[in-house]
């Protein structure tokens, strides 16, 4: 091979290959998906705020539940976590352990329906909160962390 046809052939494996497509991105069409409703609920629109008040009564129901190792009660019948839950707190978390909220950072109604004159309210609630408790070599210890509860309330008078 000549010394043109090699510088050549260098020079054509030097540059740059570019090799692209374009492809556009169709999304696959759809319905909207439904929260599935227990029968008789009349959807909620758009949804009634919750008041402080209300939200921090429960989330102060849920940290004195989590402190008597009583979880168990206030869990809904199909939490998949459930047994784990509650081994974990049984097993893992140190006997005097309590946990206490620090404040709740804000929350947002995901589903809202009106059932045998209740309105029944699903949010889920940003917390920070503190777990507190006594190590027998460090002494006292508390560790803070935020945490999202998904709770529901139900509102018996329907206002």
């Amino acid at each position: 091979m000549s010394a043109a046809r090699w510088l050549a052939a260098a020079l054509i494996a030097a540059l740059p290959v570019a090799a692209q497509e374009t492809r556009t991105i169709n999304p696959i069409a759809r319905p909207q998906a439904r929260a599935v409703l227990p029968n008789g609920a009349v959807p909620v629109t758009p949804p009634r705020p919750v008041p402080r008040e209300k939200v921090e009564a429960a989330i102060a129901t849920v940290a004195r539940a989590w402190t008597d190792k009583s979880l168990d009660g206030l869990l809904a019948k199909d939490y998949q976590e459930r047994d784990r839950l509650a081994d974990a707190l049984q097993t893992k978390a140190p006997r005097d352990a309590s946990l206490r909220i620090l404040g709740i950072q804000g929350w947002q109604v995901l589903e809202q329906y009106r059932l045998a004159g209740a309105v029944v309210s699903k949010l889920a609630v940003t917390v920070r909160t503190q777990v507190e408790f006594n190590d027998p070599r460090l002494g006292f210890q508390a560790r803070d962390g935020t945490n999202e509860y998904v709770i529901t309330l139900t509102d018996e008078a329907g206002r």
